[in-house]
């Protein structure tokens, strides 16, 4: 056995050796197919199927409050209702609150960074332990606790790996924190946290609301929530548990809990949930490019072992067995396919870095590496190739014929039925090349239709930069208010500033805030809407070019001591008091607290572009200062030249202006509110990008297949055309009669994929935006750009054909 396999092996790489043109370009299509499945499959790797890095993890779920009649999650509860979770509920091992919020690392150059304030026994619910110090413990959550626990990337980065780093003092939000742990690697929940501290109470502390405890609150859902089932408790008895329990503080806080329920998720629906199908049509998009590249192979291996039948003949009549042979063509074509598949995983290391570069931050494509699973998996895709394309010529071997195949000539041309095989393979190939043009053109009219949205608000000339405030250092609400008052004006100090805003939520950054309203004294709870909730500066509508539609802005003398005002989102009027002017109506968050409507503002998309406008109400920053401001600075038309000189120069005036206010303040990315728009469209354009790829592959490899089976047909029926160019035949006779054969085995492939891409695009509707599925114009171009590659594809074989000499034809016969 191993002798015969050695033998095969050693006449499989003579013959491939033998014919470099053929082996070439069988590798190079088998390994962009590979290389391209490994790639893909190398990020769905890393993002969908990697194990959590957490034991057990199909324990872990989101626990979330929900809306009893809309059947919404809001992806948060409240403090009150967590204990209340956590004291009634039977089905759970252990529950924990977080929520995010950013950091200052002190030092010469001060950093922002990422964390989250957790319960002491997140880590606990994760089942993670450090692998250096300890976690928290319950006594951590106090006041007079300062303790954090870094990450593995944020102790490499900063403290060089340092063992001896727990018990080091790290100054954080202007205070002296003790290093008490540090993580494994890949432990960075939740959003790639760098570092995490314990709350000063038995929740999360308020960031509205940092000195009060928030443990009896139920009215604001801020914290997220983190529970792990008790062995062998399923999902739905778990979540029955938690939706009694809800219902019940329903019936006994009416007040706050009303139509409030409660649902699990997943924990890892929740880290991948909205990014799986972004990444399973770019898998599925490659398998289909496999596919292709597959039957492109094949039939070169056809008209390869079509041109050796006279040797294949001699061969058995020399008494070989027709299964040695049939193992010899296997043993090539699988060779063809690991050299192809090495090739393919080199290629795919080439291709994995700038994928994960143009990949956006929110697909969660970090650390893709080409490890065993990936190499396992283009092995096992390479021999499953390398199977199938051989097994149309080694079919052929069965058809030999030794009395007639012996005697025929080798220009007498393939079998009726070889040919049939090889045509079927074309149009194959052509079918699956529409489904990827066709889904590729789908996802390019969608994106094109997205930028088309108007915003809502300028994009040209628009800086922004964020600061977060520590609580410690600016306690009050007018120790805020003072230090947002003097950034706006030392950033009006900016060379080439025109004017400056500042805002608690600038659009498309994520995030957001909402409140429930009482409507002009109306305190029913079933009639009091929620809407979006902004805090602005009096100039922040004109520095990020949001029309004023009806009434004033805010003023200079809009403050904590006057009567408070609003300004509404046109959508919001138009919701609150459809037809009427809503200037002069009062809302209230606090009924103690009534705010006058004093302007109506054009909407702007806040979540994506995608997602509906919704109705905002924007009040002056300095009657609710918040400990996090996001400042735009709307530039002078010859200040926003965008050269790089210009953006590092704007840059470091702005560093140096917060500098000047407070030099222990980090400034957050400064970007254009372009770039903030961009990186919105960051998901769909990372679509379109590699759609658009892999259509144009398919379209090239197809376009190769229907020419090598044009070539080969004009090769085989030489002294056939001659003949007929002999007996009177024009060169247009000829051309068109060549020509029509392409165009044939087009027109079958494409009739077969526009049935198979319009199965397959419905899968994909709910990633289109503003088109449909059946999108006739894009079927249309797909067809029309497929039609004329085909032809081109098939006029070089007929040009050809059409300059044969019919006196050579014949003397070579």
């Amino acid at each position: 056995m191993i002798d015969a396999l050695r033998q095969n092996l050693r006449y499989a790489i003579r013959t491939c050796t033998g014919a470099p043109g053929f082996t070439l370009l069988a590798v190079v299509t088998i390994a962009v197919g590979v290389g391209a499945n490994a790639a893909i499959f190398s990020v769905v790797n890393a993002v969908l199927l990697r194990p959590l890095p957490f034991p057990r993890a199909e324990e872990l779920y989101l626990l979330q409050q929900t809306n009893t009649q809309t059947r919404q999650a809001s992806g948060n509860a409240s403090p009150a209702d967590v204990l209340d979770w956590r004291a009634r509920t039977r089905s759970f091992a252990g529950i924990a609150a977080f929520r995010d919020d950013a950091y200052v690392l002190g030092g010469d150059r001060p950093e922002r960074l990422g964390g989250a304030i957790v319960n002491a026994n997140f880590f606990d619910v994760l089942g993670v332990k450090p692998a250096l110090g300890r976690a928290f413990v319950p006594a951590d959550e106090q006041r007079g606790s300062r303790v954090v626990v870094l990450s593995d990337g944020l102790w490499r980065e900063r403290f060089g790996a340092d063992p001896a780093v727990v018990g080091r003092p790290l100054r954080l939000n202007s205070e002296s924190y003790t290093i008490v742990g540090v993580m494994p690697p890949r432990v960075d929940y939740p959003d790639q946290a760098r570092l995490w501290t314990p709350p000063h109470w038995r929740m999360p502390d308020d960031l509205l609301q940092p000195d009060e405890d928030p443990s009896a609150q139920r009215g604001h859902s801020y914290v997220f929530v983190v529970g792990r089932a008790k062995p062998g408790v399923t999902r739905g008895a778990a979540d029955a548990d938690l939706a009694g329990v809800a219902a019940q503080l329903a019936r006994e806080f009416p007040t706050t809990n009303l139509n409030v329920g409660a649902t699990l998720l997943p924990l890892r629906d929740d880290l991948v949930g909205d990014v799986r199908p972004t990444l399973l049509l770019l898998f599925a998009a490659v398998g289909v490019l496999l596919l292709i590249a597959a039957a492109n192979v094949s039939a070169l291996l056809i008209a390869r072992a079509t041109a050796r039948t006279q040797e294949i003949a001699v061969r058995l009549a020399l008494g070989a067995s027709r299964g040695r042979i049939v193992t010899q063509l296997l043993t090539e074509s699988v060779l063809l396919a690991v050299i192809g598949g090495i090739c393919g995983v080199l290629l795919a290391m080439w291709v994995v870095p700038p994928l994960v570069a143009i990949s956006p931050r929110d697909l969660g494509v970090v650390d893709v590496p080409i490890d065993a699973t990936v190499l396992g998996f283009s092995l096992a895709v390479s021999l499953i190739a390398g199977v199938l394309f051989g097994l149309a010529p080694a079919r052929q071997t069965f058809g030999i014929d030794l009395h007639g195949d012996l005697k025929r000539s080798a220009r007498q041309g393939p079998s009726p039925g070889d040919r049939r095989v090889r045509s079927t393979l074309v149009a194959a190939e052509i079918a699956l090349s529409m489904v990827l043009v066709v889904g590729a053109g789908l996802t390019v009219r969608s994106f094109v239709r997205l930028q088309q949205v108007p915003t809502g608000f300028a994009i040209d000339r628009e800086v922004t930069t964020s600061v977060n405030l520590p609580q410690t250092r600016y306690p009050t609400p007018l120790r805020k208010a003072e230090f947002w008052e003097r950034a706006v004006a030392a950033l009006r100090a900016v060379p080439g500033v025109e004017t400056v805003g500042a805002t608690s939520r600038l659009p498309l950054s994520g995030g957001n805030s909402s409140r429930s309203l009482v409507v002009d004294g109306n305190t029913d709870q079933a009639s009091q809407p929620t809407v979006d909730y902004r805090t602005a500066s009096p100039d922040y509508f004109r520095a990020l070019g949001i029309p004023l539609l009806r009434g004033r802005t805010f003023r200079d003398d809009d403050r904590e001591d006057r009567a408070r005002v609003g300004v509404v989102s046109s959508s919001m009027a138009q919701r609150l008091w459809p037809g009427a002017d809503p200037i002069g109506h009062r809302i209230a968050i606090d009924p103690d607290k009534p705010i006058t409507v004093v302007g109506v503002v054009g909407d702007v998309h806040h979540a994506s572009l995608a997602a509906e406008t919704q109705p905002t109400l924007y009040v002056p920053y300095r009657q609710d200062p918040w400990p996090s401001m996001s400042f735009v600075l709307r530039m002078k038309a010859a200040a926003g030249s965008g050269s790089p000189a210009a953006a590092a120069g704007v840059e470091a005036g702005i560093r140096a202006a917060i500098a000047l206010v407070d030099k222990e303040q980090p400034v957050g990315a400064i970007r254009s509110m372009d770039q903030q728009l961009s990186r919105s469209l960051s998901r769909q354009r990372f679509s379109v990008t590699l759609l658009t790829a892999f259509g144009a592959i398919a379209v090239a490899l197809a376009a190769i297949g229907l020419y090598g089976v044009l070539a080969f047909i004009v090769a085989q029926r030489r002294r056939e055309i001659g003949v007929r160019i002999a007996l009177g035949a024009s060169a247009r006779d000829v051309i068109r009669d060549v020509l029509g054969h392409g165009l044939r085995l087009t027109a079958i492939g494409m009739a077969i994929g526009l049935a198979l891409a319009l199965a397959v695009t419905r899968l994909m509707s709910a990633l289109l935006f503003g088109i449909g599925a059946a999108d006739v114009v894009t079927f249309a171009g797909a067809s029309a750009l497929l039609t004329a590659i085909a032809a081109a594809a098939s006029l070089v074989p007929a040009l050809r054909a059409s300059r044969v000499d019919p006196l050579l034809a014949l003397r070579d016969e």
